[in-house]
C-alpha cells in the first residue's frame, strides 16, 4: 500500500496483511482450492470488463413491470392523426413546378403558391429557410406548419398542390398567428 501512512501511534509499526493473503503463498493451498482460484480468475480479455459475464434481461419498467397498472388503450388508431404520404408534395420537382407555375399569396410570415392538380385531393409541401436558425428551431416551425395544414387546411382545400414557404419572421410567430394566416389564405383559395 504505497502512499498510505498510519497516523495512529498506538498501532504497531509493522504491516500486517489479511489472513487470506498470508496463507496464499502456494504451499498452504490444497489442489482443490488452487483449481477453484484458477477457474475464478478471468482471462486477460475480460479483466477490465464491468458487469456480469452473461447478459441479463432488461429491467421491466412502466406498464410492463409486475404489479403495475394496466396500460390505457387509445380508443382509435393513432395513425389517423398522421400527415399521409398521399397528402404530401415530396419531390423537389413537384415543389419547384408548383412554385414556378402556380399562383401566389403573401402574408407577414408565409409565402404560398398553389395550382390545381389531377390527383383529386389536396397535397401540401413545406419549405423552411435555413439561414441563421438552428435545426431544432427549423423542425419546430416545420411541425407547426404541418399540423396546421393537416388539421385546418387540407380538409377544406379543393384538389390543388400548395407550397408553404416560411419567412424568417415565422420563427418568432406563435401557433395561433400562423394558424390565422393559413386559414385566411385557405379561405381565399377555396
Amino acid at each position: 500500500m504505497r502512499g498510505f501512512r498510519n497516523l495512529d501511534p498506538s498501532r504497531e509499526t509493522g504491516v500486517r496483511f489479511p489472513a487470506s493473503v498470508e496463507e496464499s503463498n502456494g504451499s498452504d493451498l490444497s489442489a482443490a482450492q488452487s483449481a477453484a482460484r484458477q477457474q475464478a480468475r478471468l482471462s486477460g480479455a475480460y479483466e477490465d470488463r464491468l458487469g456480469p459475464r452473461r447478459s441479463l434481461p432488461p429491467a421491466k419498467k412502466g406498464a410492463q413491470a409486475p404489479g403495475a397498472p394496466l396500460a390505457i388503450q387509445a380508443p382509435e388508431s393513432l395513425t389517423v392523426e398522421r400527415f399521409p404520404r398521399r397528402a404530401r408534395l415530396a419531390r423537389g420537382s413537384e415543389l419547384t413546378a408548383c412554385w414556378d407555375q402556380g399562383r401566389r399569396l403573401h402574408t407577414p410570415n408565409l409565402d404560398l403558391a398553389w395550382r390545381p392538380n389531377a390527383a383529386g385531393r389536396a397535397r401540401a409541401g413545406i419549405v423552411v429557410p435555413r439561414f441563421r436558425f438552428t435545426a431544432p428551431a427549423r423542425n419546430r416551425l416545420r411541425r407547426r406548419l404541418r399540423e396546421i395544414l393537416r388539421r385546418y387546411a387540407l380538409p377544406v382545400l379543393p384538389p390543388a398542390d400548395i407550397v408553404v414557404r416560411a419567412k424568417p419572421t415565422a420563427y418568432a410567430a406563435s401557433f395561433a398567428v400562423l394558424r390565422a394566416e393559413l386559414a385566411g389564405v385557405v379561405g381565399r383559395i377555396t
